[in-house]
């Protein structure tokens, strides 16, 4: 927990320094019409959606494939930097974004029988870059870009076992050898819808969707082999499959640099 906020504002310093950078160097360099860069600051609202599988059948035991899918509420705040280039009728659109904020989600249904498997997922940060286009309708621009994502994303499985005979019989204890946790940065793709609408002096409003997916990863318990991979499998560390993916919605407010800023 100690790491928490240096990775996150760090990252979040750091985008923020690369965009106020790009918007700097770029600014002067506006074309005519529609091209430009653009910097902003938004916040945003979602969920995570995860799905963990219990590939070996370990934690509810004899039943290979067992699959538990989990979701939880996501806020956060971020920055992005872009620019356009004007192909008449449209634009096309290259940006980069990074946003942190609360992200995560947790089940304790891996054990059906007792409950003392409780597997989490988190995301710290994220950062996107995408390519997309863009119409006007009306005083207004549609868009719909995409592109590599990437983030900070901790995993685990905690393994709580009984003293006691039963479920909630004796003392607890935290069972390492069954557990695990996983803090890397992954490499995803994200994908978002929205439109755009002029305010004034440079100013616009900006609503879009986007979906982000992290893809899957293995990760093992039974490390030290110690039990079977389930009903009548081989003594062996066993195996957990953990998908990571949300949505968020993003409210954001942009200002255009140089003669690209649109009129009402």
């Amino acid at each position: 927990m100690k790491q928490d906020f240096p990775w996150r504002w760090q990252a979040i310093t750091v985008a923020a320094l690369v965009i106020l950078a790009f918007s700097a160097a770029q600014a002067r360099a506006a074309d005519s019409g529609g091209n430009g860069n653009y910097a902003g600051l938004f916040a945003g609202t979602g969920k995570v959606a995860n799905k963990i599988v219990d590939v070996d059948g370990f934690a509810d035991w004899g039943n290979p494939g067992s699959t538990n899918k989990f979701s939880g509420p996501a806020a956060a705040v971020g920055v992005l930097a872009g620019r356009r280039f004007d192909l008449g009728r449209a634009g096309l659109r290259i940006e980069i974004d990074a946003l942190a904020g609360s992200m995560s989600a947790d089940t304790d249904t891996l054990d059906p029988t007792c409950g003392d498997e409780t597997a989490s997922a988190r995301i710290r940060w994220m950062a996107t870059a995408r390519m997309g286009l863009d119409m006007d309708v009306g005083n207004a621009q549609v868009f719909l870009g995409g592109g590599p994502a990437l983030a900070r994303i901790v995993n685990s499985v905690a393994d709580i076992d009984f003293g006691g005979p039963g479920c909630l019989a004796g003392h607890l204890l935290f069972d390492g050898d069954d557990s695990f946790r996983s803090d890397e940065t992954r490499i995803g793709w994200a994908l978002g819808v929205g439109f755009e609408m002029p305010l004034s002096s440079g100013w616009a409003v900006r609503i879009d969707g986007t979906r982000f997916d992290f893809g899957q990863e293995n990760y093992q318990v039974n490390a030290s082999g110690n039990n079977r991979c389930g009903r009548g499998g081989e003594f062996r560390p066993c195996t957990y499959s953990l998908d990571n993916r949300g949505g968020m919605a993003r409210l954001m407010i942009l200002y255009r640099f140089g003669r690209q800023a649109r009129t009402q």
